[in-house]
Parts: structure tokens; C-alpha cells; sequence
């Protein structure tokens, strides 16, 4: 009698990318964005023990980084302002006013001055508790400044790939037969050398009587290409070893089917590897269609260009 394999005996498969067994198990509506981010809840951990906030500050746009930047300075002043205020109408030399609001807009470009080190003379200290709140705020500015200066480096420093995957992948025609395809493009100025591709194709099947997601490599017509000047179509040939092979688009839903897109590259402007991935769901591959061209006449002297707006446009062959 066949023993009743359990989540915990089910082999692993080698070409999982490391969801395991266990998720492979699962009736999921995609493992990993579009953006590349994975589709996975992470939960017992407090927010605190959870959150990378280095990580986070690098890696968030610039618009939230300075918009936060912008949050946290003037949310320093105001509440260093009210401190000053309270240390009583005595509390600085130099700051004439009549009036509540007067006296609070004085102690709070105080709060500027003595935050940035600005200093201009014509309010300073006059008590202890000012005195004290100074050297606190002072320290406070000192520092922020290397804070923030630290993180601004740092998210100019690291390096990482910005590539822009169509939002389709199409089946072509190719050679003698049919093809998978995606097209890329470097959405950067900065040159990327020695980029790799790997295609991993899941779908689900019957094992032993429980349906498990099964993970297949698929052999591409060009693996890795030296330079990255215009665009890359990635092309996986749909031969008699390819698991696509006689699959049509109600076989891709039924199997649940879902591609992975990892790059792999060099960025020539730091040396360093940089990576991108994303992923495609049975629903984002087109049959019988293929990729419009993007080639447009070249400018100010450049012998080519692209139109990087085209990279998502294709066209259904055979009017389907």
C-alpha cells in the first residue's frame, strides 16, 4: 500500500527559486508581483522587529524620501519651537513680539537657526532651560544632518537594475515552429554588461493523486548577451523538449501556469551585479501574436533608437 505523502514528505523540487514544497501545494493567485516583489504574508513579528528602516529609506522613490525628509525637519522645529515657547517669554534675546504668535514664530526659527547650525546672532539664549534645550537641539541637528547625509549617499551609491518587462509575454512564430517570448529594455542610461536571463516555468500537475506545482528551466535561444544598448527579446523555442509544447491558452489556466523572468547583470558605472525580476501569469501570455517593432530612426547623429513607449505593443497574426 502507497504510504499517504503529507506536505512535510513531498520532495522538494531543485527549480522551486526556493518557495518549497509546501507553497507549491497551494492554489495561488500569482507567487511573485509583477514588480518583482514576492506574494508572500509574513506574520508573528511586531513592526518593530519587522521593518528594516535602513533598508526601507534606501530603497523607497525619491519623491516619499524627500516629502519624509521635508516631514521630519519642520516636525524637529515645530515641536524644538513650542519647547522654547515654554521655557518662558524670557527665554531668548532678541525676540521682540507682542503677541502669542509673534513669540512662537521667533522661537521657532530659533529652532532653525540652532538645528542647522545656522546661527545669526539676532536671537540667542538667555536662561538656563533655553541654554539646555540648545545644546539638546544642537546635538539633536548634529546628528540628523549625518543621518540623513548617510542615507542620501547611500541611495546614490547602490546600484540596481531598472528594466522594463512588456506587460505580455507573446507565443510567436520562430524558425520552423512557435516561440515564447518577453521583451526587456533598460530603462536607465547607465550601461549594463554581461546581462543573463533565466525563464522558470511553473504549472500545476497531478502527482500521486494531489495536484503540486511543478517548476521547468526553460533552454533559451540566447542566454546572455554582452551588451544592453536597445532592447532584448528573450526567446525560448517551443521544441519537443519544452514543457509549453502543445499547451494552449485554457490548458495554461487549467495548469495554473507561472512564468518567472530573473536578470542578472553588471552595471558598468559601479562594477556591480545588479539583479531584476518579474513574472507572468497564464492570463499575460498571448497566443498567435508577436511583438510590433520599436526601431525608430536615430537622432542628433545616433546610428538607431527605440521607442521605449512601444516595448508593450503587439500584434495578432492571422486577424485572431
Amino acid at each position: 500500500m502507497m504510504k499517504k505523502q503529507t506536505p512535510s514528505t513531498v520532495k522538494e523540487d531543485a527549480n522551486d527559486l526556493g518557495f518549497g514544497s509546501r507553497l507549491s501545494q497551494q492554489h495561488v493567485n500569482r507567487m511573485m508581483n509583477r514588480d518583482g516583489s514576492f506574494n508572500v504574508d509574513r506574520a508573528g513579528l511586531s513592526v518593530v522587529r519587522s521593518l528594516s528602516l535602513y533598508h526601507w529609506l534606501i530603497t523607497i522613490s525619491w519623491t516619499k524620501f524627500i516629502l519624509l525628509t521635508m516631514v521630519f525637519y519642520l516636525s524637529v522645529n515645530i515641536i524644538f519651537g513650542w519647547a522654547y515657547y515654554a521655557a518662558g517669554p524670557d527665554a531668548l534675546n532678541g525676540a521682540e513680539s507682542t503677541t502669542f504668535t509673534e513669540h512662537y514664530w521667533n522661537c521657532f526659527f530659533f529652532s532653525v537657526e540652532t538645528f542647522a547650525t545656522i546661527g545669526y546672532g539676532a536671537l540667542n539664549p538667555r536662561n538656563a532651560t533655553a541654554n539646555i534645550l540648545m545644546t539638546i537641539e544642537s546635538f539633536f541637528g548634529f546628528v540628523s544632518v549625518a543621518m540623513i547625509t548617510g542615507l542620501l549617499f547611500a541611495r546614490f551609491a547602490r546600484p540596481n537594475a531598472k528594466i522594463l518587462y512588456s506587460n505580455t509575454a507573446v507565443i510567436a512564430p520562430f524558425k520552423d515552429g512557435e516561440a515564447l517570448m518577453v521583451r526587456i529594455i533598460n530603462q536607465r542610461s547607465s550601461q549594463l554588461i554581461n546581462i543573463e536571463a533565466q525563464i522558470i516555468f511553473s504549472m500545476m500537475k497531478e502527482r500521486q493523486g494531489r495536484r503540486v506545482r511543478q517548476y521547468h528551466g526553460l533552454a533559451l535561444d540566447r542566454q546572455k548577451v554582452t551588451f544592453f544598448p536597445l532592447h532584448w527579446t528573450i526567446v525560448h523555442e517551443i521544441d519537443e523538449k519544452s514543457p509549453l509544447r502543445g499547451m494552449d491558452a485554457d490548458q495554461l489556466r487549467e495548469a495554473e501556469t507561472e512564468m518567472f523572468v530573473l536578470i542578472t547583470a553588471t552595471d558598468e558605472t559601479y562594477s556591480q551585479t545588479v539583479h531584476s525580476r518579474s513574472s507572468y501569469r497564464y492570463n499575460e501570455i498571448v497566443f498567435n501574436a508577436r511583438f510590433k517593432d520599436i526601431f525608430i530612426p536615430g537622432t542628433d547623429g545616433k546610428a538607431i533608437g527605440v521607442s521605449m513607449e512601444r516595448i508593450h505593443e503587439y500584434e495578432l497574426l492571422n486577424g485572431k
